[in-house]
């Protein structure tokens, strides 16, 4: 499901963004309801952290390890350099709602985090760090998201 190519994505409410998004997009929901049980991830927050659209899932790991907080993330692999990828979340992550906090983006480590309230009474936090060169010409990332606990 494509959603769209510039600032016309829905922010619910929100205004435009600053940055066109420099790609397609399409909602990662579908990746990140396969890190934990139904309902883990509220829809609110599942639905509104797009990706690229050819992005691919090449794994998933849950590493609450027991805990009380959600924590997880999935590697993807998309044929976009690192700079456009960066790019394409630093765009589309406040445009859907999204609290950019950190944009380091510099040779030692790359790193966007972003935070949103959830409709479960938590806050998250997406991370998407360090795309680095895989095989077939491709690169990967990890993309990170966890519920943020105060106490």
């Amino acid at each position: 499901m494509s959603i769209g190519t510039l600032a016309a994505i829905p922010s619910g409410g929100q205004r435009p963004a600053q940055i066109p998004i420099p790609t397609s997009a399409t909602t990662a929901m579908p990746q990140l309801l396969k890190l934990g049980p139904a309902g883990e991830i509220p829809k609110n927050i599942a639905e509104t952290v797009l990706i690229p659209v050819g992005m691919v899932a090449k794994a998933y790991e849950n590493l609450n390890a027991g805990g009380a907080n959600f924590d997880g993330y999935i590697l993807y692999q998309s044929k976009m350099r690192p700079r456009q990828v960066l790019a394409f979340f630093k765009a589309s992550l406040p445009d859907a709602g999204w609290h950019l906090y950190d944009a380091s983006v510099t040779k030692g480590q790359d790193v966007i985090l972003a935070s949103k309230a959830g409709n479960n009474g938590f806050y998250w936090e997406v991370g998407i760090k360090d795309p680095y060169p895989a095989k077939s010409s491709a690169y990967e990332l990890q993309l990170r998201i966890l519920q943020v606990s105060f106490s």
